[in-house]
This record gives structure tokens, sequence and C-alpha cells, in this order.
């Protein structure tokens, strides 16, 4: 965008009166600073590549790269290395950063509800469910949903009393989850969407041993920092955050026109998508005000000590969120 500039030069010396002269001065366009984001395959991470398609404006002076890390690198590892302004993590790695004096700024996602972890056919009885999660271990469980290193899933399998080393984590699609369970390929399948869980438990059998009702209200993924960042690249944070916002308001009263992009971008059908956001709740920047307001003493922090043990005896934990971006932000 070119910027102008306009100079009154007064010319009294030379015209009479008191007339004065506009002279334009075009000055060239502010190159555009980057800013990089690591992210992964977790269903919220995805409004980023919506940005551009949903014409959500973009303050002129950023430019938004996003970033993959290759299958050999782990994002955080590529975060740590400096390829990467910032990156959206899981909260169960955040004790892996706390001492690269990062902060949590944003988060994006937080369990609805409707999921759960389904037992195989005849693997629990259905009248004693209370910590038959043991018979998990050292089986298979399918993960239809994210990845098989995710927070959910080990909240799930905690829940149902066998812990995620106890037991080998394997990806399906959910079109797939069904037959693996049927046949006995799997021992369990942790499964996100509400229809999902309802078809597998529609198979004789079959036992919820954990359900994503218990943890509704968890956050999943945040957008994580280092603390200098906040300082150098304000302005840069606050146009990718507010964009960020613009695309969950956008894509709540038309969600179907959203995922058709998302499968366009990804390559992935839409119903895969759609079932994952049935059991997410996208954040916005209102709902990350009320979240992080009050710094150690906020419901978000509050969440990040009842969820990772890590945390509640750390010296760096109360100032590991930094809601002054958020707090400093316009209302939408």
């Amino acid at each position: 965008m070119v910027t102008m500039i306009w100079l009154k030069i007064a010319l009294a010396a030379v015209l009479s009166g008191s007339m004065f002269a506009l002279v334009e001065i075009v000055l060239p366009p502010r190159p555009a600073q980057s800013f990089t984001i690591q992210v992964s395959d977790w269903p919220g991470d995805q409004i980023f590549a919506l940005i551009e398609p949903l014409g959500i404006p973009l303050d002129h002076s950023v430019r938004l790269d996003i970033r993959r890390a290759a299958p050999s690198r782990d994002p955080v590892e590529a975060f740590r290395a400096g390829l990467a302004d910032a990156v959206l993590i899981e909260l169960a790695r955040l004790p892996s950063l706390i001492t690269e004096d990062v902060r949590v700024i944003y988060a994006f996602d937080e369990v609805a509800g409707g999921g759960g972890l389904i037992a195989a056919p005849g693997l629990v009885g259905s009248s004693n469910l209370a910590g038959s999660g043991g018979r998990l271990r050292g089986r298979k469980v399918g993960v239809t949903f994210g990845n098989a290193a995710d927070p959910l899933v080990f909240a799930l399998l905690d829940r149902a009393g066998v812990g995620a080393r106890d037991v080998t984590l394997v990806r399906l699609v959910p079109e797939a989850a069904e037959a693996a369970l049927r046949e006995g390929r799997v021992a369990a399948v942790a499964a996100l969407s509400p229809s999902e869980n309802t078809q597998l438990l529609g198979i004789p059998g079959t036992s919820a041993l954990a359900s994503t009702k218990d943890l509704a209200g968890l956050v999943t993924h945040v957008m994580v920092v280092r603390e200098s960042q906040i300082l150098e690249q304000r302005d840069r944070i606050n146009a990718v955050l507010r964009a960020t916002d613009a695309v969950v308001r956008t894509c709540r009263p038309a969600m179907e026109r959203c995922l058709e992009l998302m499968a366009a971008a990804s390559g992935r059908p839409a119903v895969a998508w759609r079932q994952d956001f049935e059991a997410l709740r996208l954040l916005d920047i209102t709902a990350n005000r009320s979240l992080m307001s009050g710094g150690k003493e906020s419901p978000l922090a509050r969440r990040l000590i009842q969820n990772q043990p890590q945390f509640r005896t750390h010296a760096q934990t109360q100032d590991l969120i930094d809601p002054s971006l958020i707090e400093g932000m316009g209302r939408p």
C-alpha cells in the first residue's frame, strides 16, 4: 500500500498573501514482515489455512508463513531451533518448553464432549466397568483423531485407569474404526466425534471405558511464543490473532463451507473434518480473555495445574501465561 505524505510548504516569500502549495511525496511500500507459525495436524490448527480462502483481511505489513515440520522433525524442536516465531503445542508438551522462557498467549480449542474410549466386544463386562481399563495393558488402542501422542488420548486413558505407556497407540481413519473393533484388531478405540462414538457403542458387546463428557472444557492446544517476541512483534502477533478470531467467528454459522475449504487444502475428506469439529469448540478472543484473565489465578492456569501435575511445583508456572496481548486488544 502506497504511503502518501502531504507537506505544506509556505511560499509567502514568493507568492503574495498566505498561499500554500501542496507537494506530494510518494514513498515505496513498507515490506511485509513475516510471522512464522509451526503447526501440527490437529484440527484446530487448520484455521490458519482458512484466513486467505475466506478473504479474512490480514494487516498488509504481515506475511503469515505456516509451516509443518518434516515427518522426521518434531515441531517443538523446530521452534527451539529458531525456525518459527510461534508454535501450536499440546498442553501435555508444555513442560518440555518451560525452561525456554516461553509464554502461552492464546488457547485454540477445548473439548466439547460426546466422544469416548470404547472397548472391543467382550473385553469387559458391562456391569463392572470401574477400573476395567487395566485390561487394555499390552494391547493396541486405535486413535481416530489428531495424532496418537495427543493429550486428549492420554486423558481418556487416564480416566479409564491405564497409562499411555501401557498400551500401543495406533492411528486409524474413522471409516476403519468399526471394522477394527469388531474384528479385534484393536482392544479399544478413542473416538472424539459424538457420531462416531454412538456408532461404535452400537456394536453389540462394546463398552465405554471413559467419556469426553468428563473432560469437557479441557483446553487442548495453545500458541506459544518467546517472551522477548511479545514486545518485539506485538503488532504482528495481534494481526494474526485478530485474523484467527475472524476465522472462528466466520466458520461458526458457515461450518460446511469451512470444512469444504479445509478438505480442498488438505486432501482429507470434509466428513472426516466434520467429525473432528463435532467434538471441539474453537475459541475466539472473547473466550480467551475469560480463560486468561488473572494470570496465574486464571481459569487456564488452573486447568494447566489440574491436568499437568508438572506445573504444580515449577517456579516458572506463575509466569507461563501472558494475557497482555489478549487484554490489550479491542473488543471484537
